[in-house]
């Protein structure tokens, strides 16, 4: 499966989040969201549980990010987890991706499953993370 293809799979189980995090379901869920698809042991289930691991981190570093104005559960939940997902990529995964293609990933989840202006301030959001280099931590 391609990478392209390992995030867009990624996506679905990290979307999840909202709507299992609180009861506690969201391992079970994405265990067994798991044993439907084919990310068993690649790149997808990785980033899955990567980000599932750095939630709490990956949600302050986004707050960090947004307007003063906005709370991060005003974002709409697809775009939150194309979010969470190139966050987590840009920086916590131990195999390293080029931010460009992070970014250009997200912009096409984003095109293809979010709100028509989603891809402006995925773009603006990720493209400030890099530029301050935050994509650089460890």
């Amino acid at each position: 499966m391609s990478r392209k293809k390992e995030r867009e799979s990624a996506l679905k189980g990290v979307f999840q989040l909202d709507f299992h995090n609180e009861s506690g379901d969201f391992k079970e869920s994405v265990a067994y969201f798991l044993e439907d698809s084919e990310l068993d042991l690649g790149y997808g289930k990785t980033l899955i549980e990567t980000t599932e691991e750095h939630l709490s981190e990956i949600d302050d570093i986004l707050n960090d990010y947004l307007k003063s104005t906005w709370k991060i559960d005003r974002i709409p939940k697809i775009e939150k987890s194309i979010l969470r997902l190139a966050i987590c990529e840009l920086m916590f995964m131990e195999e390293k991706t080029p931010f460009e293609v992070v970014i250009n990933e997200a912009i096409e989840l984003t095109k293809l499953y979010g709100d028509e202006d989603g891809k402006n301030y995925v773009n603006g959001i990720l493209n400030k993370i890099v530029k301050d280099g935050l994509n650089e931590c460890p």
